[in-house]
């Protein structure tokens, strides 16, 4: 494509440029000429993933099914056996602990990441 092809496309005189009313009408439809951010994820979602998500969950569940089993020996005993009772309180404990330890090891990471990001120019220029 030749120069006054282009020129003609873009309505852009080559030795003054786009006239200021055209240079606002391109801001106004595409907007700044930077680098748009995506859109980022909550913190607490974050945190909720490494609590609810993956095999975290299937702790869960056998933590309140210990807590059930202990209800239901607690209803029909005297003095129920405090094993389930032990048992879903150690592992409601091993998830909190494990999902913390995992947000923060993200949490972390993204901090690198996003110093990654702050090396590269948010403005494009031709």
């Amino acid at each position: 494509m030749s120069l006054d092809e282009l020129s003609k496309k873009y309505n852009v005189d080559l030795s003054r440029g786009l006239s200021n009313a055209r240079a606002a009408e391109i801001l106004a439809r595409d907007g700044l000429n930077a680098l748009t951010p995506p859109p980022t994820t909550p913190e607490w979602v974050k945190f909720c993933r490494q609590l609810f998500g993956g095999f975290s969950i299937l702790l869960w569940i056998g933590a309140i099914l210990c807590f059930l089993a202990y209800s239901i020996q607690a209803a029909t005993e005297d003095e129920p056996v405090n094993d389930n009772l032990y048992l879903g309180v150690v592992l409601a404990a091993v998830v909190i602990i494990t999902g913390c330890f995992s947000y923060y090891q993200e949490a972390k990471s993204s901090r690198i990441m996003d110093s990654f990001k702050n090396m590269v120019p948010q403005v494009c220029t031709a």
